[in-house]
This record gives C-alpha cells, sequence and structure tokens, in this order.
C-alpha cells in the first residue's frame, strides 16, 4: 500500500484520525464500529490505528461484498490467529470479517443494516433519485452507505443500524414516483453490482501525467496541468506531480472525466512502450 500524503492534511482529516486512534485504543476486547467511511477516509482510519498498533484490529465492512463505502470495524486480538496477510483494503480481509460474523464469533448487525427500496415500477429511478431522496430526509452522508441498483425500480441501500428504522418509516418517494423500505435480509453471496468500460491505451511510461493523457485525450501539457491543478487523485488522495508513478491496482480519479482502476500500468508492447489496461467506473 502507498504511503498517504500525512503532512498535507486538512483539518478534518485530523480529527478522523484523532478518532481512529481514540477508537483503537479504548477496547482492545470487543468489537467497535464508526460510522460509513470513504475509501479516503478509511486510508486515513487505517494510518492512524496502525500508528496506535492496532492496525491488525482494524477491518472495513460496508455490508456487503464490493461496497466502497464502508464502516471500521475493530476485533478483539484473540480473532486474529489466522488473518491473512495482505493489504489492509483487500478483499480477503473483508471475507476473512465476514466469516467470523457467519461462524457466530462477531456480530456485525449492530454496525450496518440493509434496507431494500421499491419503486411503483411506472417511473425509471436513478441512483441520483435513491441518493437525494435519502438525504432529503435530513440525514447526513455517513450513515449512508453504498446504494446498489439492481434495476430501474429497485434497489439496495446500507445504512448504519441506528438509522435503518427511521429510513423505513419515513422514505416514502424518490423523484416523482412513491417508494417503499424494508429491512432486507441479502440473499447468500449477493455483491453490490458494478459496471465498467474496459480502456486499454500504450503509454510511453506509467508517468502518473502519462496515464492522464491517455485517459483524458489531452495534450501532455493540458493532462500535466490537471496534475499541477490537484485535479487528480491517486488513490483517493491528491497527487499533484506529474511523474508520480502508477502501479497495478491503484485507482485514479481525474475531475471531469472519471474514476478508473488500473488493471496493469507496466506491461511492455513489442515497440518497448507500456501497456496501460484499466476499468473505467460507468
Amino acid at each position: 500500500m502507498k504511503p498517504i500524503p500525512i503532512h498535507n492534511l486538512d483539518e478534518g482529516s485530523r480529527r478522523l484520525m484523532a478518532r481512529a486512534a481514540e477508537m483503537a485504543t479504548r477496547d482492545a476486547y470487543d468489537v467497535s464500529f464508526s460510522d460509513f467511511l470513504t475509501p479516503r477516509e478509511q486510508r486515513l482510519f487505517h494510518y492512524a490505528a496502525a500508528s496506535e498498533g492496532h492496525g491488525d484490529r482494524l477491518f472495513f465492512w460496508g455490508g456487503a461484498a464490493g461496497a466502497e463505502r464502508r464502516c471500521a470495524v475493530f476485533v478483539p486480538e484473540w480473532l486474529l490467529s489466522d488473518v491473512p496477510l495482505c493489504d489492509p483494503f483487500a478483499p480477503e480481509r473483508e471475507n476473512y470479517l465476514a466469516g467470523l460474523a457467519e461462524q457466530g464469533v462477531i456480530d456485525l448487525a449492530p454496525a450496518v443494516t440493509a434496507v431494500s427500496l421499491t419503486g411503483t415500477e411506472y417511473g425509471s429511478l436513478s441512483h441520483r433519485d435513491w441518493l437525494g431522496s435519502v438525504l432529503a430526509l435530513g440525514l447526513e452522508r455517513h450513515v449512508l452507505g453504498d446504494i446498489a441498483v439492481l434495476d430501474e425500480h429497485r434497489a439496495v441501500a446500507f445504512f448504519t443500524a441506528r438509522i435503518a428504522p427511521f429510513i423505513t418509516d419515513n422514505l416514502s418517494r424518490a423523484g416523482s414516483d412513491t417508494v417503499r423500505a424494508k429491512i432486507y435480509d441479502l440473499p447468500a453471496g449477493f455483491e453490490i453490482p458494478r459496471h465498467f468500460e474496459r480502456v486499454e491505451f500504450s503509454v510511453a511510461s506509467p508517468r502518473l501525467d502519462a496515464i492522464v493523457k491517455a485517459l483524458t485525450g489531452l495534450s501532455r501539457a493540458d493532462a500535466n496541468a490537471l496534475v499541477k491543478a490537484a485535479d487528480v487523485e491517486l488513490n483517493y488522495f491528491p497527487e499533484e506531480n506529474a511523474d508520480a508513478p502508477v502501479e497495478d491496482g491503484d485507482t485514479l480519479s481525474i475531475r471531469g472525466y472519471g474514476k478508473y482502476i488500473i488493471d496493469s500500468a507496466c506491461g511492455v508492447t513489442r515497440r518497448g512502450r507500456n501497456r496501460l489496461s484499466a476499468r473505467k467506473y460507468l
């Protein structure tokens, strides 16, 4: 995992890290949860917990496999004997945590509750419609995790457990449609659907500005300007160094152009250029 730019953090990020450190050291013998965190906040949370010597106890859980917005979950040290040694954000750790819950060793229900959202089938509802309907109830974003849109009439949303009953009692409209919300037992193997467009290019080098140029179609100078303006995030943090290396597995967000997962940045073509393979979020 690449280091985070700890010296360039704003006050809100530092407060979050202080809260993470407090959670990490508060109780090493019980399970504790945070509200939902963005991927960037998850990295800050892990940095703070690891700085206190509790990084191994920290997992992330969003209610289902594939969630991006997830709660921090601290587990007791005695549960770590078989934990996989891997990147702290890797699916293997999430699977390990889910396995503990399936075995009844820990209870994740107090952290996240799934809620089914259903329209009347007379209108088409998008992710934006569902999100707007929830926030219109006066809720803050950190009590809501991912919204998995199943089709144009149905979605599954993940909430902090304490808020879910409020949603089922009060959510009645989304967009211009009447909707209903119910606590939902997820079927076995449920994963949050993601849709991507695969993109492939050859680039002169796996430098950030070269990758941005390839993904946006801009000139090298304009791509460089995007980077210098802090409009490019590498693994959820602004990266202003045009020559920063981009590696396999990195996440790249370019303001105005989208978000990408870099599957391969270092393959070599017959002509000696780097082969870039990525997935763009749709």
